[in-house]
């Protein structure tokens, strides 16, 4: 555990707590000696940020980049503090230097990249989400939209590099690695495209995606080769929703592969074992 929710010995329940407040974010401790630290650490990681601020913009935007200690009453922070007494550092937090890179892409079964970012080299610590002793991290979140975002970090900049390349590649050349074929998730996106609201029933997380990209392969959704274009129905997408009443049924957020749509469930499986699938 880096914190502690119970006072430091000798402390009561109504004594102060102290802040490292840094770029308006409060990091409170029992000790103002850690509050004090860690702000000092910030000024001198962001010494050259703080003077171009106030060189181009002013004094006081210039001090809310720097970091400086506040105080506040223990039960003021247990109300209000984020994390409440189990966010206060009885410690002052580590730090690492740290190497980054990141892309984001676009699109389900045809990847575009939308943008990419770094490398960046920082000072890191043990608040911050992006913290990591580890020689190189590699995350791949999917998010909402089709967007896939790339991101590694870590203490050893050729490890992050080549592990940046590796996740980049994969990306772009298997769009539809771990495919497989839902049908009621698949109903699902062709009945929110016929209703003209593609994302009404659009969970915002991985298993979607993996819907979107199975009705592509069977040829019921249409992805335009431009980024960020929105997804439509193709005219086979059209004749399969009308034909099977998809708009008729109940709601599909209540859909466990109703009895109604057995026949649209047993053509999407004929459809899907025929398409060309990419692995």
């Amino acid at each position: 555990m880096t914190t502690s929710g119970t006072p430091e010995p000798g402390g009561s329940a109504d004594a102060d707590l102290y802040h490292a407040v840094l770029d308006n974010r409060k990091i409170a401790f029992f000790d103002p000696a850690h509050a004090q630290a860690l702000a000092e650490q910030w000024n001198s990681v962001h010494a050259d940020d703080i003077a171009r601020i106030r060189a181009e913009v002013g004094p006081e935007a210039a001090q809310r980049r720097a970091g400086h200690v506040e105080s506040c009453a223990r039960e003021h922070w247990l109300r209000n503090g984020p994390g409440g007494m189990a966010s206060v550092w009885t410690r002052v937090p580590a730090s690492a230097q740290q190497h980054s890179l990141w892309a984001n892409f676009t699109g389900f079964a045809h990847r575009h990249t939308t943008a990419t970012g770094g490398p960046l080299h920082r000072t890191v610590w043990e608040f911050q989400s992006w913290f990591t002793t580890l020689p190189v991290r590699k995350r791949i979140e999917f998010r909402p939209r089709g967007v896939i975002n790339v991101q590694v970090e870590g203490t050893d900049e050729q490890a992050v590099d080549e592990a940046f390349t590796e996740a980049f590649t994969h990306v772009m050349a298997n769009p539809n690695t771990g495919d497989h074929l839902h049908p009621a998730g698949v109903l699902q996106v062709l009945r929110g495209l016929a209703e003209g609201d593609g994302q009404r029933y659009a969970p915002w997380e991985e298993g979607f995606h993996t819907d979107v990209r199975a009705a592509i392969a069977c040829g019921l959704v249409d992805e335009s080769a431009p980024p960020g274009a929105r997804l439509r129905l193709t005219s086979a997408g059209s004749s399969f929703t009308e034909q099977h009443g998809l708009l008729q049924v109940p709601d599909p957020a209540e859909w466990d592969a109703p009895p109604e749509l057995a026949a649209a469930a047993d053509e999407l499986a004929t459809l899907y074992s025929a398409a060309p699938q990419q692995r």
